[in-house]
């Protein structure tokens, strides 16, 4: 089956944002998605709060759910990529790559879309999680087209078998 990567990412290291650019650039090359995209405007998933700690009984069967819609997707031979806030033990599939900011970066969009400080601790726990798990990483403190050529320089380094430095090239 083709293949599956993933871009995972704590909250507000910009996984969102470059979305549209990765749509952009990949015309028809590449099924582009975002886990929050089955989300409302509320972040809840058939009226639940995914975020909250009460939905944790849900979590496996919402990542469950989009490793199928990958999979029915991959079938017809298009890669897919999903950027997700999961770490690979959470969706043990694919092709990982981290997108990743400062903390301090991170700190203030979660600031900036009303996070309280005990959600923006819980942020920054997240995000010193997923660089040890996946350490490979592209910058999401940089515009976002340059973030997005470098996920999907990596992309294009890992369909033909070559390893990308990426971090030192994408930090020049």
């Amino acid at each position: 089956m083709t293949r599956l990567f993933v871009v995972t990412g704590a909250p507000g290291s910009g996984k969102s944002t470059v979305v549209p650019e990765l749509v952009r650039l990949s015309p028809g090359n590449l099924v582009v998605m975002d886990m929050d995209e089955l989300l409302d405007d509320n972040g809840r998933l058939l009226g639940i709060s995914i975020a909250s700690p009460t939905a944790a009984p849900i979590w496996p069967a919402y990542n469950a759910l989009w490793l199928r819609i990958t999979e029915l997707i991959r079938r017809s031979g298009i890669p897919v990529l999903l950027l997700s806030p999961l770490l690979p033990t959470e969706l043990p599939e694919g092709r990982w790559l981290h997108l990743d900011c400062p903390d301090a970066v991170r700190r203030k969009r979660l600031a900036a879309r009303g996070w309280i400080e005990a959600q923006i601790q819980d942020a920054l726990a997240d995000a010193a999680e997923i660089r040890k798990h996946v350490p490979r990483s592209v910058r999401g403190d940089v515009p976002p087209e340059r973030s997005a050529k470098g996920i999907l320089d990596w992309i294009r380094g890992e369909r033909f078998g070559k390893t990308l430095n990426l971090w030192g090239r994408i930090r020049g």
